[in-house]
């Protein structure tokens, strides 16, 4: 009975719908990621887009990187710490709750070999398409914020693998000095 009434109320919901209600770029030919391809001589139907393009998800303003600026990494920490840090870690070390109860494969560190040498661009084409077990944040995160999450990482990333030889000399004297306190507004919780 109850697949009848589905059955029914489906049928009269693409009553209502037109040939031309449809996208027809939703019903062309085409290859998905990760398919393969006889057309190209390596197999696969994946490309790089040519150089030069810009994708439609961004505008021609932000299609390249932002200048760095404090201002930016400081919107790119607020921006990591709600959506990043929960998973990757405040330091960016892969050190979090919910990465000590993923048993497949925990976030990975960006202070590995492997993608300390990870320019800005590259990070934010994660952020914005994935990779792994990580889904795209395109839809959570701007455009504008992705940059600056990814320049803010970069900046994770010099801050816990600097040498003393790299920190600038009126700046290394300041490296044995506490913390200062949080001040009487920071404490305060809203």
């Amino acid at each position: 009975m109850k697949a009848l009434a589905y059955g029914f109320i489906g049928a009269v919901a693409l009553a209502g719908c037109h040939e031309s209600d449809i996208d027809p770029m939703m019903r062309q030919e085409k290859y998905k990621a990760y398919w393969t391809s006889d057309f190209y001589e390596d197999g696969r139907a994946m490309r790089l887009p040519p150089a030069n393009t810009v994708p439609r998800e961004r505008t021609l303003d932000t299609a390249t990187s932002p200048a760095v600026t404090a201002q930016l990494l400081g919107r790119g920490r607020d921006r990591y710490d709600i959506h990043c840090a929960v998973c990757h870690g405040r330091a960016g070390d892969g050190d979090s709750v919910v990465a000590s109860k993923m048993s497949l494969r925990a976030p990975p560190t960006f202070h590995s070999e492997k993608l300390r040498p990870y320019t800005p661009a590259q990070i934010f084409d994660v952020e914005t398409n994935g990779y792994g077990y990580m889904p795209t944040y395109a839809a959570e995160v701007s455009v504008a914020d992705r940059w600056a999450i990814a320049h803010y990482v970069k900046a994770l990333q010099l801050s816990q693998n600097a040498k003393a030889d790299e920190i600038p000399a009126a700046e290394r004297s300041n490296l044995d000095k506490p913390a200062a306190a949080p001040s009487e507004h920071s404490e305060k919780k809203e």
